[in-house]
């Protein structure tokens, strides 16, 4: 039949039913209309794919298992979920003579994802990363595609296997003056058994020092990109690097590029510094260390002695800001002097100060223009993770949250479209 005839036949209905009724109103005309539209979109997306599907390809093609010779084995029919609507298809399926296995050629090169199309697949994903799996469902259901939430957290993940976040971001150029920051932080969401478990957050922005503070943010929000995952340290810290080579780092032939590693105290985070980034410019989080006072100035003078705390930190802090962590160390134990208990406790808070030392020389680093400051890498912990992975009664299996993560990533980097226009690529 010929399409063009089918559109113009029921554009004169949908035309012809609604336009002499005033007693419609502008909600009920426009929601007819639409329905009306996506009728039509299914009868003209039918007529489209059975004309593609027509089988004009050899009898006997190559198994993608195991290189045996696939031979026509009979026509199959099914529908095929379209931003349409469900839209009927039918396609020769094929059969190995070697292994047994059935494919559906047509299928694979059109790009369908288990019967959806790659617009409808791209939907499911987006929502699914942004809201609920149940609130998805009902958002989708309300523009025409019908699937239930359990469903559509199955083909979420399933997509997202095997997946790398840093395979689609693009590269970044280091500008002459400008510096790599890379950040990590932590931040812990509940397992379906009931405990905590902690998401390793990474992300890499540009600096440019040479612009005013309106355009550098700018600048800067745009060059941020992100990695996260529930993982061992290892682990996240090959998908850190791999974030950070794809995205630019360490692609200058010269090696002349600056890189400024900045974190709190966490172990982890420095190890996997030394590993990834030998060289780089390391920084302790100035609030995070300021933090530490407070806690030594509540175990010594107690809680309730606020005025007694905020004099000893206003006194103290001006030595860590220095970069003098020896004074700072000094008057820790001082705390201390007379009760063997909480000299133990201070002498760990020593000690961490101590260990710090080179990662706390704040005002040399913003005399020459360093951030001190990891504000960036904990909003993503909130906004990449806990807006999503940490609403009310939320508890995750390690791959259900990983799958969610690198979608959120993905809308995050501005890289969803990139993943998708490979997927349609490689079909």
């Amino acid at each position: 039949m010929d399409i063009l005839a089918i559109v113009s036949e029921e554009v004169k209905e949908i035309f012809s039913s609604v336009i002499c009724d005033d007693s419609v109103s502008l909600e009920m005309l426009e929601r007819d209309v639409l329905d009306a539209a996506r009728q039509l979109g299914r009868k003209v997306l039918e007529e489209c794919f059975s004309a593609r599907a027509t089988d004009v390809s050899p009898v006997s093609v190559d198994c993608p298992d195991c290189k045996g010779t696939l031979r026509r084995f009979r026509q199959c029919r099914r529908y095929v979920e379209t931003l349409c609507g469900a839209v009927r298809v039918s396609r020769w399926v094929y059969r190995c003579d070697g292994c047994g296995h059935y494919h559906v050629p047509w299928d694979a090169d059109e790009g369908l994802k288990d019967g959806y199309t790659v617009s409808v697949a791209k939907a499911m994903c987006r929502l699914s990363a942004r809201m609920d799996f149940r609130e998805a469902s009902e958002e989708l259901a309300h523009h025409g595609i019908r699937i239930s939430h359990t469903m559509l957290q199955q083909k979420v993940q399933q997509w997202s296997e095997g997946m790398s976040v840093s395979d689609y971001v693009n590269q970044q150029a280091l500008e002459v003056g400008s510096r790599w920051y890379v950040s990590a932080d932590g931040v812990h969401t509940l397992a379906q058994d009931g405990t905590y478990h902690e998401v390793k957050v990474g992300c890499l922005y540009r600096d440019y020092p040479q612009l005013d503070l309106k355009s550098v943010a700018s600048a800067r929000t745009k060059s941020l990109r992100y990695v996260a995952c529930q993982s061992d340290a290892a682990s996240f810290g090959e998908q850190w690097f791999d974030l950070a080579t794809a995205s630019g780092i360490y692609n200058d032939a010269t090696d002349s590029e600056e890189v400024v590693v900045i974190g709190d105290g966490a172990a982890w985070i420095w190890n996997l510094s030394e590993e990834y980034f030998p060289g780089a410019v390391e920084i302790v989080d100035y609030m995070h260390a300021k933090s530490h006072l407070y806690d030594v100035a509540k175990q010594a003078f107690g809680e309730t002695s606020r005025d007694t705390i905020e004099d000893w930190v206003k006194t103290t802090e001006p030595f860590l800001f220095a970069g003098d962590t020896q004074e700072v160390i000094v008057r820790i134990r001082a705390l201390g002097v007379g009760n063997s208990t909480l000299s133990e406790m201070l002498q760990r808070e020593a000690g961490y100060f101590q260990k710090h030392a080179k990662r706390m020389q704040y005002q040399r680093f913003v005399e020459n223009g360093y951030h001190i400051g990891s504000g960036l890498i904990e909003s993503a912990c909130k906004h990449v993770v806990a807006q999503r992975c940490k609403q009310a009664s939320m508890k995750w299996s390690r791959t259900g949250i990983n799958a969610i993560l690198f979608w959120r990533c993905l809308l995050k980097n501005g890289a969803s479209d990139a993943f998708w226009d490979k997927q349609s690529n490689a079909a």
